[in-house]
Order: C-alpha cells, then sequence, then structure tokens
C-alpha cells in the first residue's frame, strides 16, 4: 500500500559462498547461512538472494532454486528477505518457485527485463516478457519488482515498457508493483528519468549503480521527510557497515559524513573494476578477500584480489577518507577468525581497521 515507505531503504546483495573444486563448485549451504546472518545483525534492513552479484545468472535452475531455498533457512530477525527470478527460466518452473519462495519466508520477489529478448525488442515485447511474472506474483499475493541492469540484458529497462506493463495490470494488479531497480551507468538517462516521470511517483525507484547512491539519496528526498529512493547494493555485500553508516547520515542530513564515506565506497567499488568501465565491477573479488570461495566456474588468486587490500591501505594514509576505509575494512571481517570462513587476509585488514 505504501512502497516508498515500506520497501527497504536500502538492500544487501548477498555474495555467494561456495566450496569444492573446478570445474563447477557448490554452494556453501552453512556459509550462506552464517553470512547472511552477519550480514542482518549489522542493522541491515533487506537482502537480496540470487542476485548477480552472487553470481544468479551463471546458474542452472537447480542450484538457482537451491540459493533461495538456502535462503529461506536463515534466521534474519527484521530483516527482509527478497528473491531474484530469472526471467529466462521456464514459466511453469518460476510459478512453481514463486509459491515456494513465498513459504519459505521471502517479502518481495524481483526478475530483470531478461536476457531472452534481442536488444531492439519493443515496449510491447518487454511488457508482454514481464507480463507472466506479475502475474504470477499477483496470484500469490506477492510485492514485486523488477530490475534494468543492461550489464546482464544487454539493454536497460525503459520507462515506457514498465508503464505498458502497469496498464496491462490493471489499477489493482500495478499496486504489486512496488519497485523498480536502476543498475545502469549513466544516472540521468536511467535513474532520473524513473524518478522524474509521475507514473512512477508511488513506486520505490531503488539505485542499484553504487557510485549514484548519494545522488539518489538527495534526488529522492521529499519535503515531508520519506525518500522515494532507496539502493540494493551488490557493494553492501563486502561493505555493509560503510553503507549503514550513509544511511544513518541521510536521516540526518548529514550529506559531509556521507560524501566522505561515498568517496572511499566509490574507490573500493572501482578497484574491483576492469579495463571496461561501463561493466559492472568484480564483486567475486571482494567474496575471496571475505574468506567466501571461489565463482562457481572460476578462480581468483590471492594476487588477483590482494588489490582491494591495497587499496584501502593506501586511503588509509588519507585521514579525510580513514573512517570510510575502517568501515570498509571491519565489514570484510564480518565472518570473523580462526574459521573455514576467516579472510586471508585477516591481519592485514584487521590493522587498517585498527588505524
Amino acid at each position: 500500500a505504501d512502497p516508498i515507505r515500506n520497501v527497504p531503504p536500502w538492500t544487501v546483495a548477498l555474495l555467494d559462498p561456495t566450496k569444492g573444486n573446478l570445474p563447477r563448485r557448490q554452494i556453501d549451504v552453512a556459509g550462506t547461512i552464517k553470512y547472511s546472518e552477519a550480514i542482518a545483525r549489522e542493522g541491515t534492513p533487506g537482502v537480496l538472494f540470487a542476485a548477480s552479484t552472487g553470481w544468479g545468472h551463471a546458474r542452472n535452475f537447480e542450484e538457482h532454486r537451491q540459493t533461495l531455498e538456502v535462503g529461506g533457512q536463515a534466521y534474519l530477525g527484521n530483516t527482509l528477505k527478497q528473491a531474484l527470478f530469472r526471467i529466462e527460466d521456464p514459466l511453469e518452473k518460476n510459478q512453481n518457485l514463486m509459491k515456494e519462495v513465498k513459504e519459505w519466508g521471502y517479502a518481495i520477489v524481483w526478475t530483470r527485463r531478461g536476457s531472452n529478448l534481442p536488444p531492439h525488442a519493443s515496449d510491447r515485447e518487454v511488457a508482454d516478457n514481464l507480463l507472466h511474472f506479475a502475474e504470477s506474483a499477483i496470484k500469490n499475493e506477492v510485492p514485486f519488482g523488477i530490475y534494468s541492469i543492461s550489464t546482464v540484458d544487454g539493454v536497460p529497462l525503459h520507462a515506457s515498457a514498465v508503464k505498458l506493463l502497469l496498464e496491462e495490470l490493471g489499477q489493482e494488479g500495478a499496486k504489486y508493483l512496488v519497485a523498480i531497480k536502476i543498475t545502469e551507468p549513466v544516472f540521468e538517462e536511467s535513474t532520473r528519468l524513473y524518478l522524474d516521470d509521475p507514473a512512477f511517483a508511488e513506486k520505490k525507484i531503488v539505485q542499484g549503480w553504487d557510485v549514484f547512491y548519494t545522488r539518489a539519496l538527495k534526488a529522492g528526498k521529499r519535503p515531508d521527510g520519506t525518500n522515494q529512493c532507496g539502493a540494493t547494493s551488490g557493494a553492501a555485500a563486502c561493505m555493509v557497515k560503510a553503507y549503514n553508516a550513509m544511511y544513518n547520515a541521510a536521516t540526518e542530513n548529514d550529506w559531509d559524513a556521507i560524501n566522505r564515506i561515498q568517496k572511499v565506497v566509490t574507490a573500493t567499488f572501482l578497484s574491483m573494476q576492469g579495463a571496461d568501465k561501463d561493466a559492472f565491477p568484480d564483486l567475486q573479488i571482494a567474496k575471496r578477500v571475505m574468506g567466501l570461495g571461489h565463482p562457481l566456474t572460476e578462480s581468483r588468486s590471492l594476487k588477483e584480489v590482494e588489490k582491494l587490500v591495497i587499496t584501502l591501505e593506501k586511503l588509509a594514509e588519507n585521514r579525510e577518507t580513514l573512517w570510510g576505509v575502517k568501515l570498509i575494512a571491519e565489514s570484510l571481517l564480518i565472518m570473523g577468525k580462526n574459521n573455514p570462513y576467516s579472510s586471508p587476509f585477516y591481519d592485514r585488514l584487521e590493522a587498517t581497521s585498527n588505524l
């Protein structure tokens, strides 16, 4: 009934703890529960399972379903569980999964525009592609959100297509669409367009491209104190304490504090990016630093992932950025010491956090 107040103000798109060997690793059930519970203990309002942060797009359907089933076993207190569906999966399987995630305690379900459509697909084709997922959510009385993420789908989800979907759902059905998540590299051509469109005035606009988090919080702030913008962050999966601090500062309108932390978050985020600056950074680097394992079908050497630690150590030399560095270093250590998930860089990160 009131998405702007009730959709979580920020959500962590969780990493995917793994174990086993190549050619294909397995989900680490105990690690997934331990990790998601550690994230929730930091005061996180919402978590998202099976997102691209956790390579959800690279898994087969049974692996994908298992991720969501295991997430359902985690005790997260007041933290809202959310599930990402792959629209490319067979409709019947997704319809069954919709019933299951409701039983497993998920409060919101999400899906993307879909990579099963060509980049030049019409708005009508995009709306029709989303319609069956939307109808399944509505039938099961589960609020849902949709993604714009061109790094996975090959093209953004245009506002004009979403408006067609709302028309197809009708007034009552359209209420179940509570949020639209924008993970695009140009703020003015994505998030800003959704915020400026009256059709979405009652929908939560969720910022997903992390370097725009502060801009989104400023742009979404309303005179009554509510904020139309939230965030679902892959970076928060490894920088949860920093995101919590930014959110708390935003509620106090302390933009100086937010900017100080955002500067370090952005530098850390971009340290995991390759040569293509329009490509999303490789957050599996952070996963390895946290002691949560390797990617599903690849490996990350300690030398490869050390650049994240080195970035923090260099940023710690500046008093202006030290606060943010300490928050991130502490976030990378939330799995604790002297257990199977202890960071391979624990001592260096602990030294940084104690500066």
